[in-house]
C-alpha cells in the first residue's frame, strides 16, 4: 500500500454536523495516518471535526466567521484555513489542537475558495463579491496589502504543480484569469471559456488545466437544456483554450484528475452523474456514471510525506447528503484518505 494523490470521499448528512455543511477538508495524522475531516457549517458559523475512520464527530465545534465555506489545508497538514463568506475573513485553525487563531484575516468581499502554493508559503483566496484574489502569508497569517483584480465573481481555482502559475475561474465573466504567483500579478488577457466556470484542476504534469462550465444558475434543481454543462481545456504554457469544449452532464460542479494524469472525472450536479474524460484525446466516455442523487466531488491532494490531504471545490449550501462513495470503484479504499492502486 502506498500514499499517492487521490480522492477523499466524505458522505456527511446535515444532521450529523452543524447547519448546512459545505465543503470539507481532511488531514491524516502521523503514525497510521488517521484522517480527520474539517467540515464548515454554513448556517452556524462553525467547523465540525470528524474522525474519518470511526465516523464520529468531536462534541465541540470550532467557532469561526459568518457563513464559512471551502476549507484549505496546508501541505504540511498543520493548518486549516476557512473562508468566511459572510464576514469577509479567513480563519486559521491549528489541526493538532483544533483551536482557531484568535485573529481572523480580513480579505475581500465574499471569499469562497482557497489554494495553497506547493511550497506551503502562500494562500490565495478568491473573493467572489469584490472580484479579487487575496494573497496570505501562511507563516505570519498576514494578507498582502494589495489584492489582485481578476474577473467577475471568481470562485474556484488551481495552482500548477511547479507553483509558478495560478488559475482562477471567473463565474460571472465566463473567463479564467492567470496569475504569476511570484509577482502576485495577473496576466493582462483573461481566457474566455464556457458559461459559468466554477472549479478547476490541473494535470500532474502541469501541462493542462481543466475548468467546469456550470452554466446558468437559474435552474439548480431542475436543469434546463441551457444548463447542460461543458469542460474547457487550457494549455498552461500558452494560456490558450482548446477551441472545442467537452460536453458533459448538466451543471458540472467539480472535477479531479487521476494520479496517472490520464483521466478527468467530472461531477455533474444537475444530472446526478459523473463524466469521464480522456486527457490525451480530450473526449468524454460515451456513457456517464449514475449516482442516483445529487452530489459533489472532493478533490484530494497528498503532500510529499503522504499524510496530509485536502479536499477541494466549493460546497453547496444545502442540507442533506452529498455522497461520492461510488467513486470507490475507481480509487479503492478511501476511508482514511488513501487508495490502493
Amino acid at each position: 500500500m502506498r500514499w499517492v494523490r487521490g480522492f477523499v470521499v466524505l458522505a456527511l448528512a446535515g444532521g450529523l454536523v452543524g447547519v448546512f455543511p459545505v465543503g470539507a477538508s481532511a488531514v491524516a495524522g502521523r503514525g497510521p495516518c488517521r484522517a480527520t475531516a474539517f467540515v464548515p457549517n454554513w448556517g452556524s458559523g462553525t467547523v465540525s471535526v470528524i474522525d474519518v475512520r470511526t465516523r464520529t464527530k468531536d462534541p465541540t465545534d470550532i467557532v469561526v466567521g459568518s457563513l464559512p465555506i471551502a476549507p484549505t489545508v496546508t501541505p504540511d497538514g498543520k493548518t486549516v484555513f476557512v473562508a468566511n463568506y459572510g464576514s469577509g475573513t479567513v480563519s486559521a485553525i491549528d489541526v493538532k489542537t483544533r483551536t482557531k487563531h484568535p485573529n481572523d484575516i480580513a480579505v475581500g468581499s465574499g471569499p469562497v475558495g482557497g489554494a495553497v502554493t506547493p511550497d506551503g508559503k502562500t494562500l490565495f483566496v478568491t473573493n467572489s463579491s469584490s472580484g479579487t484574489l487575496s494573497a496570505i502569508d501562511v507563516k505570519t497569517r498576514t494578507k498582502h496589502p494589495n489584492d489582485i483584480p481578476v474577473g467577475s465573481n471568481p470562485v474556484g481555482g488551481a495552482i500548477t504543480p511547479d507553483g509558478k502559475t495560478g488559475f482562477v475561474a471567473n463565474n460571472g465573466s465566463g473567463t479564467v484569469s492567470a496569475i504569476d504567483v511570484k509577482t502576485r500579478t495577473k496576466y493582462p488577457t483573461d481566457i474566455p471559456v464556457g458559461s459559468g466556470p466554477f472549479t478547476m484542476a490541473i494535470t500532474p504534469d502541469g501541462k493542462t488545466a481543466f475548468v467546469t462550465n456550470f452554466g446558468p444558475f437559474s435552474s439548480a434543481t431542475s436543469p434546463t437544456p441551457e444548463s447542460v454543462g461543458t469542460v474547457s481545456a487550457i494549455d498552461v504554457k500558452t494560456r490558450t483554450k482548446d477551441p472545442t469544449d467537452i460536453t458533459v452532464g448538466a451543471q458540472p460542479i467539480n472535477l479531479a484528475v487521476t494520479p496517472d494524469g490520464k483521466t478527468v472525472f467530472v461531477a455533474n450536479y444537475g444530472s446526478d452523474t459523473i463524466s469521464a474524460i480522456d486527457v490525451k484525446t480530450r473526449t468524454k466516455d460515451a456513457t456517464d456514471i449514475g449516482e442516483g442523487r445529487r452530489f459533489e466531488s472532493r478533490r484530494a491532494l497528498h503532500n510529499s510525506r503522504g499524510c496530509a490531504v485536502q479536499s477541494g471545490g466549493i460546497g453547496v449550501p444545502a442540507a442533506g447528503s452529498r455522497s461520492l462513495a461510488m467513486l470507490r470503484r475507481f480509487f479503492g479504499p478511501v476511508a482514511s484518505g488513501r487508495f490502493d492502486p
